[in-house]
């Protein structure tokens, strides 16, 4: 039966279903009263038979209803790719215990309570069917609608949709279950991978993540899928616009039963951003795949799309926050504590394997003159200038930090002190060759370099460090700009 009133300038077309007579008649006179046409169901069973020719803009439904309540009748919508985004608002006696938990459940975009909330259910409904996503012109019949109304027919697709929720409660814990305290980043999109593939293939599925340290691109694919298909995700992904750097996605073949040796029917691309609510988007998964199976799962990727968002977003914080506790802020260096950690863990190697080890102390001459004559922004500049210089200046084994003020510490693994000696001259007249951004062309910055190698089993990092500061104060004292130890 359907009630039409006046057409307002919001006017909506609104489901309502009920099995109280009374309470859907003052449902149809809250509605009409705004200019809103009514259409109306007794049940969830009635509901999907109008949606079979109806399509409104909004669903008001009861909980507690016969034949199909209001859960499941929200439950087969939201599993319904005709209906998915069709907004539900559902409506309860029950203020209290596990209404609320359900309504949230089975997929329901709002959950009043009679009574109580009822005067704000027209507000309500005219908030959801203006942020629904749905189009408002195509008309897509529900699956339930397409079969016999019968209760063998409703009962299966219950069955599937609770099978369904089953399924992605499943991957959901899977996916969770990757991030551990001992992952790393690639290993943490291998799973993924690993997981996502059982759905996807035959085909080729990729992850792509943009963190801290680049761009890491990985991807698995079948039997059934070409080196033109991976190159066309590949492609697919770059052309999302998220990641600069151009991709070089690492691919492996996946287990190769019979299953994945099938060739690929009506293949089609998907590319899902992982994005979190708040978050910028770090990741991007892709995948090709037969058609239909794409239709099947669909909500199972957009779930794995979401999952991998906070995957990635909660490794992306993790390492973020990382580096920031082991990395100086102003040079980008390691800091003074995560140096000396590092020192300390090169000193365990070389007692275990009997390795050379020279580490360098290094201060740059004067610098309390720059900060004096062009102030203290001119003297970070210049520290951050100096500090990248020695970086470059440095072997890749080496590694350099910073540990206070103008005061620099660098170890050289597998190296004796002439070894030293001699990177660190090399070193010293590398970053005085240019002039320093900030500094009159004509001024150049200077290093004094103090060194000390390791002495064998009983010498210790304080130790070594003790002398390479005698050696440090020797090299200031005799001019500066100059090596010593």
């Amino acid at each position: 039966m359907t009630n039409v009133a006046p057409k307002g300038p919001r006017s909506l077309q609104v489901l309502l279903v009920d099995d109280n007579p009374i309470q859907l008649s003052l449902l149809r006179h809250l509605f009409q009263r705004h200019g809103h046409m009514t259409i109306e169901a007794r049940n969830g069973a009635e509901a999907l038979i109008v949606l079979a020719t109806e399509f409104p803009d909004v669903v008001v439904s009861d909980c507690v209803m016969p034949l199909l309540d209001g859960y499941q009748f929200c439950r087969l919508l939201k599993d319904d790719r005709a209906t998915r985004h069709l907004p539900v608002l559902l409506l309860t006696a029950q203020g209290t215990g596990l209404a609320r938990f359900w309504a949230k459940t089975c997929g329901a975009d709002r959950f009043l309570v009679k009574g109580r909330d009822l005067d704000h259910v027209v507000e309500v409904a005219e908030a959801l069917a203006e942020q629904s996503p749905r189009p408002r012109t195509a008309h897509a019949i529900p699956k339930l609608a397409q079969e016999n109304f019968g209760v063998d027919a409703i009962q299966r697709r219950l069955a599937q949709a609770l099978e369904q929720r089953l399924v992605e409660t499943a991957l959901r814990d899977s996916i969770a279950r990757l991030y551990t305290s001992d992952h790393d980043t690639p290993h943490l999109i291998q799973g993924f991978v690993e997981i996502l593939q059982e759905l996807v293939l035959p085909g080729a599925i990729i992850v792509a993540y943009l963190g801290e340290e680049g761009l890491w691109c990985h991807g698995v694919h079948g039997s059934s899928s070409s080196t033109e298909d991976r190159q066309a995700l590949e492609k697919a992904v770059a052309e999302q616009g998220l990641f600069q750097p151009p991709m070089n996605c690492h691919w492996h073949p996946a287990s190769d039963d019979d299953e994945r040796r099938r060739s690929l029917r009506d293949p089609v691309l998907r590319v899902f951003s992982a994005t979190t609510p708040g978050y910028p988007a770090v990741g991007s998964l892709a995948f090709l795949t037969e058609r239909r199976s794409a239709e099947d799962f669909e909500r199972l990727f957009e779930i794995a799309a979401e999952e991998l968002g906070r995957l990635l977003c909660l490794e992306d914080s993790r390492l973020r926050l990382y580096h920031q506790a082991i990395r100086d802020p102003l040079t980008g260096l390691y800091n003074r504590r995560h140096i000396f950690d590092m020192l300390e863990m090169e000193l365990d190697q070389c007692t275990r394997f009997g390795q050379g080890l020279s580490i360098m102390l290094m201060d740059l001459d004067h610098f309390k003159a720059v900060n004096d004559r062009f102030g203290h922004a001119t003297g970070d500049q210049v520290l951050s200038v100096m500090a990248q210089r020695m970086a470059f200046g440095l072997r890749k084994v080496d590694q350099l930090g910073r540990i206070g003020g103008e005061e620099f510490l660098a170890y050289c693994p597998q190296t004796d002190l002439e070894g030293a000696r001699s990177l660190a001259d090399r070193l010293r007249e590398q970053v005085m060759r240019d002039s320093v951004p900030g500094l009159p062309p004509q001024d150049r910055m200077t290093l004094s370099i103090g060194l000390a190698t390791w002495e064998g089993g009983e010498d210790t990092a304080e130790r070594m460090i003790s002398r390479a500061d005698a050696a440090l104060y020797q090299a200031k004292a005799e001019g500066r700009n100059r090596v010593a130890g």
